[in-house]
């Protein structure tokens, strides 16, 4: 009689035991400004058309997507932190309409993308008015807002960033239908390295750290972006908010059968009970966030036997903040967001999706 009602508090309850695994908090250092960024983000994508009815609005601010961007940038204020709200829920529109069939075709994957990446070549200043549908449309809206006015070489590496993170989609479709040697099902077994190669690019997090540099109103040079340590340490955010992700979504992506998973993959390889699986990733996080924390503590001796100016000594503190708020921030939005709890599984599982999930015009093969 109390089975169902208690199915909800049973994945709570998984998910909460699952992470206290992480040797890291969960951020709730949450931006006062984010509730005014909540209903902008809505309006905004209403505004383009991505929500069809009252209930999908509903249905989308139940995620809280604005928390997760109220963690990543607790400084930002006004119209610095619209944008990174913006960003992040546009982040999962997109991601969502890869949940279906269109995940598996691609061809059509291939089609998108490359009509993203035209956007990304327009001129901010005199870029056509599209009609290109509510994806494209507020993408394109996105696009000039965060880089109009910003230092070339900052924009350039946004681009590659954003490159980087659309082509991933491809490659995951070519390995859901096995086009990619080694790729496609339980007959090839990949390593988690060999996810992580991938998802590293998928997650979207760097895209979502450069933006720290406009709010925060410094550059960083591109030696020094690109250099070790910092590169090393964008690559461990990167492998920590993936683990995170996967054990978080873990129910969700079992339901739907989603294999780009390390936890899965960790199972497959290794065999065992899936908690077996679960244990080993969050070891794999907590290696990785404590080589960041060993390596941060170093960095303002490394940083000033190389003579760095005080500017870019506070200018690398702050970029090493971002990273940090994005790896906690990324774990205290997904204990509050309803994405991967009962509800939000039930949401994805029997072959629906979201009802953003079909923006594409894509026809089903």
């Amino acid at each position: 009689m109390h089975t169902h009602a208690a199915r909800p508090q049973a994945r709570r309850t998984a998910l909460l035991r699952r992470a206290a695994l992480f040797g890291f908090p969960a951020s709730a250092d949450l931006n006062p400004g984010t509730e005014a960024a909540r209903h902008h983000t809505i309006q905004w994508l209403s505004r383009f058309g991505v929500f069809e009815d009252h209930a999908s609005v509903a249905e989308y601010d139940a995620l809280r997507f604005d928390v997760l961007a109220g963690l990543f940038y607790p400084r930002a204020t006004g119209a610095d932190l619209n944008l990174g709200s913006d960003l992040v829920g546009w982040y999962f529109v997109f991601d969502d309409q890869f949940d279906g069939e269109l995940g598996s075709r691609p061809e059509a994957v291939a089609r998108l993308v490359a009509d993203v990446v035209r956007i990304t070549d327009e001129d901010l200043a005199h870029g056509r008015a599209g009609d290109d549908g509510p994806l494209l449309e507020s993408f394109r809206d996105l696009w000039r807002r965060i880089n109009s006015g910003r230092p070339q070489v900052w924009r350039d590496r946004f681009r590659h960033h954003w490159l980087e993170y659309l082509h991933s989609y491809h490659r995951e479709a070519l390995e859901r239908t096995g086009a990619l040697p080694g790729a496609g099902g339980a007959e090839v077994p990949r390593s988690v390295e060999d996810v992580l190669a991938l998802r590293r690019h998928s997650i979207g997090v760097q895209p979502c750290l450069d933006l720290n540099e406009p709010f925060d109103g410094y550059t960083l040079p591109s030696a020094l972006h690109g250099g070790f340590p910092l590169e090393g340490m964008r690559e461990a955010t990167d492998d920590v908010v993936v683990f995170t992700n996967d054990i978080a979504s873990l129910d969700k992506e079992l339901a739907v059968g989603d294999v780009h998973n390390s936890v899965i993959v960790q199972r497959e390889r290794a065999g065992g009970e899936l908690e077996d699986a679960v244990r080993h990733i969050a070891d794999l996080a907590n290696a990785r966030y404590r080589w960041f924390e060993e390596t941060a503590a170093e960095l303002p001796a490394r940083l000033a036997d190389a003579g760095a100016d005080p500017d870019t000594r506070r200018a690398v503190a702050r970029y090493v903040d971002g990273m940090r708020h994005v790896m906690t921030g990324n774990l205290g939005w997904s204990l509050r967001t309803a994405r991967y709890d009962e509800q939000g599984t039930e949401a994805v599982s029997g072959g629906r999706q979201r009802p953003w999930a079909q923006l594409t015009g894509a026809q089903p093969a």
